[in-house]
C-alpha cells in the first residue's frame, strides 16, 4: 500500500489553486479587460460543485425586500428558480442563496470596509424564512436565520490587492461586531496572500458568528496557503447551509385571489364532486 501525507497533499493542492487564480487574474494582450469579480467568479466555478450557479445579481425575499447588487452568488439551482430582468439582472429568492461575496481589488480605507459590510449585510437582513414558511428540504427545519447559523447565507469579503493592516481589519471588525446583530456578521474576510479573519468558537476557528467568543486573524506564511483555508470553510458552508424550496404562496401574494368565473351545478347545496357525475 502506497503512504502519502495528507498535509502535503492539501498544500500542493493550495499552491496549485492560487497558482491558477494568479494566471486568471493577468489580463492577456488583445482580451478586453475582465472585472476582478468576474474572475473570481470563474474561479470558484472550476473549484465548487456543479450543483451551484455562480452570478452576480440581486436576493430578495417574499416581503419585496431586495438586497444591495452582489459582486458573487452562490445558488442552489436545482432547488430554486431565478428570475432575470431584460436587461440581463438577475434576482434570486434568498432561500436558494447558500453564500455571497463581496469582491475588493483592494480595500485601503475604514470606510470602505464598511461599505463592504453594508453590502455583505443587505444579504443577511432579509427574511430568509419566508414570514416562517419556508422549510428545508433535507432535514425538515423551519429556517430561522435569527438563531441559526446553519440558516444564514454565508457571507464573505474577498480583496485581491492592497488591503487594511491585519491588527485595523481585526480592530474594524470587532468594531463592527460591536454595532451591529450577530446575524448579520460576515463569515470571512480574506486578503489574498495575506491574512483571513473569521471567528473562533468553543471547538476552535470556525466561520460561525452565532457561537463567536471572539475573532481570529490566520497570517499568511510562505508554509501555508491561506487561499486553501477560505476555500476549505467555503466549501464546507455549501454543504451544511440550509436552502429552501421556493415558497410560491409567500411570494406570490397577488395569486391568492382569483376572480375567475365558475360553473358548477346550483341545484344541490353543497355542489356534487364533478367526479361524482362523470360518466367516464
Amino acid at each position: 500500500m502506497t503512504s502519502f501525507s495528507l498535509t502535503d497533499l492539501l498544500k500542493g493542492a493550495g499552491r496549485r489553486m492560487r497558482a491558477d487564480l494568479a494566471e486568471r487574474l493577468v489580463p492577456h494582450p488583445g482580451e478586453l479587460g475582465t472585472g476582478r469579480e468576474a474572475v473570481v467568479r470563474q474561479f470558484l466555478r472550476a473549484y465548487l460543485p456543479s450543483r451551484f450557479e455562480i452570478s452576480t445579481g440581486f436576493a430578495f425575499d417574499s416581503h419585496g425586500t431586495a438586497s444591495q447588487q452582489l459582486d458573487i452568488i452562490i445558488a442552489d439551482a436545482s432547488i430554486c428558480p431565478r428570475f432575470e430582468t431584460a436587461g440581463g439582472k438577475r434576482f434570486y429568492p434568498c432561500e436558494s442563496i447558500v453564500a455571497v461575496g463581496q469582491v475588493k481589488s483592494s480595500l485601503r480605507t475604514k470606510r470602505e470596509f464598511r461599505e463592504a459590510m453594508e453590502n455583505l449585510e443587505s444579504v443577511k437582513s432579509l427574511d430568509r424564512s419566508a414570514g416562517g414558511t419556508a422549510i428545508d428540504l433535507r432535514f425538515g427545519e423551519n429556517l430561522d436565520p435569527l438563531h441559526n447559523h446553519l440558516h444564514q447565507v454565508f457571507t464573505f469579503l474577498f480583496v485581491i490587492g492592497d488591503a487594511l493592516a491585519p491588527d485595523t481589519m481585526h480592530e474594524e471588525l470587532l468594531d463592527h461586531v460591536l454595532r451591529t446583530a450577530a446575524h448579520v456578521w460576515p463569515n470571512v474576510i480574506l486578503s489574498l496572500d495575506r491574512y483571513l479573519v473569521t471567528f473562533c468558537c468553543d471547538s476552535g476557528i470556525c466561520p460561525n458568528p452565532m457561537d463567536a467568543r471572539g475573532v481570529a486573524l490566520q497570517r499568511a506564511t510562505d508554509d501555508d496557503e491561506i487561499l486553501m483555508r477560505f476555500y476549505i470553510l467555503l466549501g464546507r458552508a455549501l454543504e451544511v447551509t440550509r436552502i429552501s424550496g421556493f415558497p410560491y404562496w409567500e411570494y406570490l401574494h397577488y395569486a391568492r385571489s382569483w376572480n375567475a368565473k365558475i360553473w358548477y351545478s346550483s341545484t344541490d347545496d353543497p355542489p356534487p364532486y364533478l367526479s361524482a357525475i362523470t360518466t367516464g
